[in-house]
C-alpha cells in the first residue's frame, strides 16, 4: 500500500503530461463527462496541428450538435493559453452575446482545478475589472493573462477591434441562420467586416480557424476558397456518409451516422424528407444546389373533394399575393383546416388587372364563408386589401381580413416553409383542378432548389399560408375549434 502511496504522485504527472501533448486528450482530463466518438479525436488531432503551428488558416465543417464550438471556440483556446500564455486570441460569432458565451466558457475552463494541475503558470485575474494598480483585466469581452502578454477577446460579426492584434483569429457561425446566410446584403456585411475589420488585426505570422456550417456557396468560406484557394486546410464532417468527400479518416460506409448517440440515421433522413435542400447545406455541409425542383408534383400530397365534403372543418382561410410587376399573377388559395394538415380547395391564379381581381377575391371569400385571409402589404397590397374588405362587407361576408408587409428575402422563406408544404398540405387531383388551379399547382412544383426563376407567385402565397397558420393568434382558435369538435363527436358517439 505504501509503495502505490509513493507512486501516486507520478502516476498523476504522467496523466497531466499526456493531457498536454494533444487536445483529445486535453478535453478528456478538463471534461471528463465528454461523450466522444470518432469523428471527435479526428477532429481534435486536426486541431492539433493547428495548435502547434502546422496549419495555418483551417476551416472545418460540421453539422449542429455534434460538438463543434466545444473544440474550436472553447477547448482549443484554453489549451492554446495553456501552451503559449502570451498569444493574442480573438473570437468572433454572429453576435455579440454567442461569442461572450465563449469567453466565459473559457474563462471557466482555465479557472477549474484540472486545468490549474496542468498549467498552473496560465491563471486569470480573480476580480472582473481592471484596478487601479493596473492589474489584469477580466470581462465577459476581454480577459487577459497573469504575468503574460496574452488576451482573449470576443466580439459579434460587425463589432470592432481597433487597435488589436491577433495572433490567432476564431470564427465560429458568423450567420445566425438559413434566413442571414441566404441574405445577399448580410452576406455583404460578413465579407465587408471580414475584410476591412478582422484582417486589418493580422500580421504575417496569424493563423485563422473558420469553423461553421455551410449554407450558401457564397457565404464567407464559398468567397474564401474561391480567391484563396491553396492557403485553407478544409475539413468537412457530412451528418450521413456519401460518396461526396473522398476522406481515407472517415471510417464510415456510405448512408451511415456520423455520431448516433446525438442523431441517429433514422433521425437525420427524416430531417432530410422535411427539406432536402436544407438538410444538404445544415446537414451535409453541400451549400451548392442541387439540380431539381424544390417541391416535385411527385412529392406533393393529392386529394378528391368527396375525400371531405363530408367534414366539418377546424377553420377556413386565404391568403393573396397580389400581383407585384405586370407579368406577375395574383395568387389567392383557399386552405381548409384540419388538425394540423391543410387542404387547397380552390385558388384564383390569374394576370387579370384589379378591377377584375378584386371582386371575384371578395366572392370566394363570401362562397366559402372564409374566417380569416392575410393580404401581402408590399406593392399597394394594403389598399388592394381595404377594397375587397368593403366589398366583402357590403355583400354580408364575414371574413376577417388583415394584411401584412413581407420583409425576409422571399427564396429563403419558400425554403424554409417548404418542409412544411411537402408534410402538411394537399393539393386536388388533376381531375378536378381548373384551369387556374392547374397554372397555380404548376407554377408551384416547378419552382427550382436554387430560386432562379421568374415567377414565383404560386411558391410565395402557399408560403404565406404556412406562416399564417403559425401565427400566434389563429393557430389557438383552430386548436380549441378542433379540440370541441373531438369532443362534440365523442358526446354523440357515447350517446
Amino acid at each position: 500500500m505504501n509503495e502505490l502511496l509513493e507512486k501516486l504522485p507520478a502516476i498523476s504527472e504522467v496523466r497531466a503530461e499526456i493531457a498536454r501533448r494533444s487536445l483529445i486528450e486535453f478535453t478528456r482530463y478538463t471534461f471528463p463527462g465528454f461523450l466522444e466518438n470518432w469523428h471527435h479525436t479526428y477532429y481534435a488531432s486536426v486541431l492539433d496541428r493547428f495548435i502547434s503551428g502546422g496549419i495555418k488558416k483551417l476551416m472545418v465543417f460540421l453539422p449542429p450538435q455534434h460538438s463543434k464550438s466545444e473544440f474550436s471556440s472553447r477547448r482549443a483556446p484554453a489549451k492554446m493559453f495553456g501552451d503559449n500564455p502570451d498569444l493574442k486570441i480573438g473570437i468572433a460569432a454572429y453576435n455579440h452575446t454567442v461569442a461572450a458565451r465563449f469567453n466565459r466558457d473559457i474563462q471557466r475552463i482555465i479557472d477549474s482545478p484540472s486545468y490549474r494541475e496542468l498549467y498552473p503558470n496560465t491563471c486569470l485575474n480573480v476580480q472582473n475589472v481592471r484596478t487601479a494598480g493596473g492589474t489584469w483585466l477580466r470581462n465577459s469581452d476581454e480577459f487577459e493573462i497573469v504575468g503574460h502578454e496574452g488576451s482573449l477577446v470576443s466580439v459579434g460579426i460587425g463589432g470592432g477591434l481597433t487597435s488589436r492584434k491577433l495572433d490567432v483569429a476564431i470564427i465560429d457561425d458568423p450567420y445566425k441562420d438559413a434566413a442571414e446566410a441566404w441574405s445577399h446584403t448580410v452576406r455583404e456585411s460578413i465579407r465587408t467586416w471580414y475584410q476591412a475589420v478582422l484582417k486589418t488585426r493580422l500580421h504575417n505570422e496569424s493563423q485563422q480557424l473558420l469553423v461553421f456550417t455551410r449554407w450558401h456557396e457564397e457565404d464567407l468560406a464559398g468567397d474564401l476558397l474561391a480567391n484563396e484557394p491553396d492557403e485553407w486546410t478544409v475539413v468537412t464532417f457530412e451528418a450521413l456518409k456519401t460518396d461526396r468527400i473522398n476522406d481515407p479518416n472517415d471510417p464510415r460506409k456510405i448512408g451511415e451516422a456520423l455520431w448516433p448517440h446525438q442523431l441517429t440515421r433514422t433521425n437525420l433522413e427524416k430531417i432530410q424528407r422535411s427539406s432536402d435542400l436544407i438538410f444538404e447545406c445544415l446537414y451535409q455541409q453541400n451549400p451548392t444546389p442541387k439540380e431539381g425542383l424544390l417541391m416535385p408534383a411527385g412529392e406533393m400530397k393529392r386529394f378528391s373533394l368527396s375525400q371531405i365534403q363530408d367534414n366539418q372543418p377546424d377553420g377556413i382561410i386565404s391568403v393573396c399575393d397580389i400581383a407585384d410587376e405586370g407579368d406577375d399573377s395574383l395568387s389567392h388559395p383557399v386552405g381548409f383546416l384540419f388538425g394540423d394538415d391543410v387542404y387547397i380547395t380552390d385558388v384564383i391564379f390569374t394576370k387579370d388587372p384589379i378591377e377584375a381581381t378584386q371582386p371575384r377575391v371578395a366572392e370566394m371569400m363570401n362562397r366559402y364563408n372564409i374566417d380569416r385571409s392575410r393580404f401581402e402589404s408590399n406593392a399597394g397590397g394594403r389598399g388592394y386589401a381595404l377594397k375587397v374588405k368593403e366589398l366583402v362587407k357590403e355583400s354580408g361576408g364575414r371574413t376577417d381580413i388583415v394584411w401584412k408587409p413581407t420583409t425576409a428575402n422571399k427564396h429563403t422563406r419558400i425554403v424554409m416553409k417548404s418542409g412544411d408544404i411537402k408534410e402538411r398540405f394537399y393539393f386536388l387531383n388533376d381531375d378536378e383542378q381548373s384551369e387556374e388551379y392547374r397554372r397555380y399547382f404548376y407554377e408551384l412544383t416547378h419552382y427550382p432548389k436554387n430560386g432562379k426563376v421568374k415567377h414565383d407567385d404560386a411558391a410565395d402565397s402557399t408560403t404565406m399560408m404556412v406562416e399564417f397558420i403559425h401565427e400566434s393568434s389563429l393557430r389557438p382558435k383552430i386548436r380549441a375549434r378542433s379540440i370541441r369538435k373531438k369532443n362534440n363527436l365523442k358526446r354523440r358517439r357515447a350517446s
